[in-house]
């Protein structure tokens, strides 16, 4: 009906998140063994008080059934975390070896996220898109993921099945601003601006102490040629390509296996403790088109302004 009467255009829409507390207590996360004892648990309760519900008098069958309502619930609630908790170490199996995957007994997709006040608490992450014409929700959608980093690509796809199409322009923040956010958007030729996150990263450092001279950035480009050169004029050429995915890939560069043994820069270049076989390497990152455009569009005056 909004749509219909033209207060909906799409012509600019906004997509941010909020995290929204969740029905449960921090401590009602478990386990999947204290799950499993507590959902034992549950199920003899249910027992019982199945048998009782055949010796109850007509009088009380209402609040039997109630019991019984509750109970079941209860035991619905402890399958869905045992369920969660099992999904959580799938999915973390190659991750930290640490890892222990808990759910909340009360709310088992609630996750624990940071709120915007510094503490940790179960919630939600509600993605809301907002047309600017009249600051009109025109899609929302509870989260489980705590960060926005996944979630404009779902937004445009949700976007585009409930109201028929996706918007022509659209303005997020710079946790939604990455390479796969930026294909996706040109893949629907939506419009998007948003800030890139390199831009606020501090100037270039180096783990081995090295000075200006010899950092990363010190070791002009050739394009036309694909290569490096060293303070000590040496040619670093392309050894391996590296797929990062979303279209990113890193070009890893070396001089000759022997230069940097002899080089007399060595001390200034070298690590400490290196040994006499290492050899300086400088990495390339290369972008996928849609990036490089983006880009450039959002170091204009106009892309800044919106």
């Amino acid at each position: 009906m909004l749509s219909a009467e033209g207060l909906i255009t799409l012509e600019r829409v906004t997509l941010d998140g909020t995290k929204i507390k969740a029905n449960a207590g921090g401590n009602s996360f478990r386990r999947k063994e204290k799950l499993e004892a507590h959902l034992e648990l549950a199920r003899k309760q249910v027992r019982i008080l199945n048998v009782e519900s055949e010796q109850e008098e007509a009088t009380a069958k209402r609040q039997a059934a109630a019991r019984r309502r509750a109970a079941r619930q209860r035991t619905s609630r402890l399958e869905a975390a045992i369920r969660e908790v099992e999904r959580l170490q799938h999915e973390k199996k190659h991750d930290r070896k640490d890892f222990v995957a808990r759910a909340s007994s009360t709310d088992a997709e609630a996750h624990v996220m940071r709120n915007g006040e510094g503490g940790t608490v179960p919630s939600y992450n509600v993605q809301t898109l907002t047309d600017t014409k009249h600051g009109l929700v025109v899609n929302v959608e509870a989260t489980t993921d705590a960060i926005d980093y996944r979630q404009l690509k779902p937004a445009l796809e949700r976007c585009q099945t409930t109201l028929g199409k996706v918007p022509k322009q659209l303005v997020a923040d710079g946790d939604y601003t990455n390479h796969a956010s930026v294909q996706a958007a040109a893949d629907c030729e939506v419009d998007f601006y948003g800030s890139w996150q390199d831009s606020w990263k501090a100037a270039e450092r180096d783990a081995q102490g090295r000075s200006a001279g010899f950092l990363a950035s010190a070791f002009p480009y050739d394009a036309e040629r694909d290569c490096f050169t060293c303070p000590a004029g040496e040619i670093l050429t392309r050894r391996a390509c590296l797929n990062r995915g979303n279209g990113v890939r890193t070009h890893v560069y070396h001089p000759g296996k022997t230069v940097c043994m002899k080089c007399p820069l060595r001390s200034q270049c070298a690590p400490p403790d290196a040994r006499l076989a290492w050899r300086r390497s400088i990495t390339r990152t290369e972008e996928p088109a849609a990036t490089t455009t983006f880009k450039a569009k959002m170091a204009t005056a106009e892309a800044q302004q919106i």
